[in-house]
């Protein structure tokens, strides 16, 4: 099964916690995407670290929209190594819609 993750809450958010347990009862048993969008981007960045998080990007494909990275001053060599910058929403709406069995957003 094939599950996507919108996650649009910085890690200060009520949101936040809920997405990394939620994510956690996936990772190593289903094909993850996780698209990093609004305030989620902020835990794109080098600096961010949170052991669960990891724990899940490193069993996932991660996409950071590239324009919420922007509106947010993040530049493009900030963020951690292997994750995948998208430029087009379209893009996420088309591979939600197109690949994943379930998609949940937080």
């Amino acid at each position: 099964m094939h599950i996507g993750f919108i996650l649009t809450k910085s890690p200060s958010e009520q949101g936040f916690e809920t997405f990394l347990d939620f994510s956690k009862l996936y990772v190593n048993t289903d094909q993850i995407s996780t698209y990093l969008v609004g305030n989620g981007v902020y835990c794109a960045h080098k600096n961010y670290s949170n052991s669960d998080l990891e724990m899940v990007f490193e069993s996932s494909t991660v996409y950071v929209y590239e324009n919420d990275l922007k509106a947010r001053g993040i530049k493009e060599e900030q963020i951690k190594d292997g994750l995948i910058v998208f430029s087009k929403y379209d893009d996420m709406v088309t591979d939600v819609m197109e690949n994943f069995n379930q998609a949940v957003s937080f």
